[in-house]
């Protein structure tokens, strides 16, 4: 109607009345309590109003169309979906994903990042990168870097009130840890048959780096990613009160780190292996890299 400034031509195009087509126009202007057409005899124009919401319209229908291509074009591109641990995802994976994204321009890669293990039939993952010790129930899934540990504190936690001279003064002590070390805690205190109250005396925060924040702010102990904690300490932000060493040498089985785990249907997978392949060259240069 507003191309062809006529109530008839446009009912004509839509093959319907023109009585039709002036109650439908009607019925809008009632519910938007604005006036869209000034009528004539000859024909009908825009009014300013009118005008400003066909500018509106039409590109709205510009967009949409777009959106429809681009849905279209979705369909049939390949959905490669990988959740990864937050840590990993912004320290190892999207600073070089660019990279395998170039190899393979028609796929469209998703990453979603979480703490705990994900659901991969929920959200239809192809893979996930996860800390832990390979304890999830997968037959699909390799170490790629490990994570060992430190024992450390801030040099003001050693006071007279609250020794630090051996392991069994940690029950003197504020546990500091994320949800997931909850667990390596437990088998720090199995290892050394330590009397902990681990749920009374831990306090988990929601990232490595409010753990280590919270540790050199004197708040507990913790046990701190290698690399970070022999930072801290040469700093003289930490300090190693009981063990120079990382916790993994009183014993093997204290070595968390990440691990890529592929979904049981995508194992033989050509993308899927690519990606293996890719992310473990990536990685290949890192200290704690765990071998291909």
């Amino acid at each position: 109607m507003a191309r062809l400034n006529s109530f008839k031509q446009a009912a004509d195009e839509l093959c319907v009345t023109s009585q039709a087509v002036s109650l439908q126009v009607r019925s809008l202007e009632d519910t938007l309590g604005i006036t869209l057409f000034q009528r004539f005899p000859a024909g009908v124009t825009l009014t300013p109003a009118g005008e400003r919401l066909y500018e509106y319209a039409e590109r709205s229908m510009q967009l949409l169309e777009q959106g429809i291509r681009a849905a279209q074009a979705c369909q049939q591109r390949r959905q490669f979906r990988i959740n990864a641990s937050p840590w990993f995802a912004v320290h190892r994976l999207l600073p070089v994903l660019e990279q395998f994204e170039q190899q393979y321009p028609d796929v469209d890669i998703k990453i979603t990042t979480a703490v705990g293990f994900p659901d991969f039939a929920a959200q239809r993952l192809d893979c996930a990168i996860q800390w832990g010790w390979g304890q999830w129930p997968s037959s699909a899934k390799q170490l790629l870097l490990k994570d060992d540990k430190r024992f450390v504190c801030a040099p003001s936690m050693i006071t007279a009130n609250k020794p630090l001279n051996t392991p069994a003064d940690i029950k003197y002590h504020r546990i500091l840890c994320t949800e997931l070390s909850v667990a390596l805690w437990q088998q720090f205190s199995n290892t050394l048959s330590l009397d902990l109250l681990l749920e009374q005396q831990s306090l988990i925060l929601d990232s490595q780096a409010s753990q280590v924040e919270a540790t050199e702010k004197g708040l507990g102990v913790a046990l701190i990613s290698d690399a970070l904690a022999l930072d801290a300490c040469q700093q003289g932000r930490l300090i190693m009160p009981l063990w120079q060493t990382p916790v993994s040498a009183l014993n093997p089985a204290l070595l968390p780190g990440y691990w890529l785990v592929v979904g049981e249907e995508r194992q033989h997978d050509v993308l899927t292996l690519a990606f293996k392949t890719w992310l473990f060259t990536t990685l290949k240069d890192d200290t704690r890299f765990a071998g291909f």
